[in-house]
């Protein structure tokens, strides 16, 4: 029995076996519109329904350099905090510090909104009165942090990540510009925007026009961020092509061995 093949049914057959071992990423860049106004929606959201209510809450923007500083680390695909935040101008070119909050999970549980919430949630946990945590709260004052006025945020997949279980995740990382968690309380209970200083109140933060312009250090990157190909280029540059080549060698096999199976075009 002669079995014919064409050679498009191959060519599907041979991208099929490479994706198949290895799921792109379809997350979006730290340049997105969309995703950086649904990370400052987000905080803002967030920081403007504290309990009890803020009378110094600054409103939130975006920082690009935070958003590559949070990139950056999240490259390195770790579940654990970047070891260079308090070291002046290792993250970021004009804050002397910098806060970071984490949310690492699978790519179909994955947004802004499902991980801002996560952390906004800790707040069952702390206790204004007295600054204390019942549990891990963290994350949750540092989104909440009065003075904390830019963010930088970065989502990167990981096929696994160092201290998560999980495999095939996307490791989500906000930095914020100055650090907040400091041993007080991460903001000043009273009148919502009644400690302002005479800016404009919009939605109880604070706001002021010149404080939230974005501004972007073209000429700066943090410089351990080494420029290598991670997990995923690895898989793209080489994994997929070698794959195709073996796919193709499989089939001159069959013609050379078994000459009843042709390909056709």
């Amino acid at each position: 029995m002669k079995i014919t093949l064409s050679l498009p049914v191959l060519v599907v057959l041979a991208l099929s076996v490479c994706c198949y071992s290895y799921e792109p990423s379809t997350l979006p860049d730290t340049r997105d519109k969309q995703f950086i106004e649904e990370c400052v929606t987000a905080h803002n959201h967030f920081r403007s329904r504290v309990n009890p209510a803020a009378s110094n809450m600054l409103h939130m923007s975006w920082d690009p350099d935070l958003a590559k500083t949070a990139r950056a680390w999240a490259k390195t695909c770790q579940f654990k905090h970047n070891i260079y935040l308090k070291i002046r101008g290792k993250a970021h070119p004009t804050f002397t510090s910098v806060g970071e909050n984490i949310w690492t999970g699978s790519l179909r549980m994955f947004s802004v909104t499902a991980a801002l919430t996560s952390w906004y949630n800790e707040f069952k946990d702390y206790a204004y009165d007295t600054n204390t945590c019942t549990n891990v709260c963290g994350h949750y004052t540092q989104v909440v942090w009065a003075t904390s006025y830019k963010v930088g945020c970065a989502v990167h997949f990981c096929p696994t990540v160092t201290g998560f279980r999980g495999s095939n995740a996307a490791h989500f990382i906000c930095n914020y510009g100055p650090a907040g968690n400091y041993p007080t309380q991460p903001y000043n209970a009273g009148a919502a925007c009644s400690k302002c200083n005479g800016e404009k109140c919009v939605d109880k933060l604070c706001e002021n026009p010149e404080r939230e312009k974005v501004i972007s250090n073209s000429g700066w990157y943090p410089d351990w961020d080494k420029a290598m190909c991670d997990q995923y280029c690895i898989t793209v540059l080489v994994l997929r092509p070698s794959l195709i080549v073996l796919t193709f060698g499989a089939v001159w096999f069959l013609q050379k061995h078994y000459p009843q199976v042709s390909i056709s075009d």
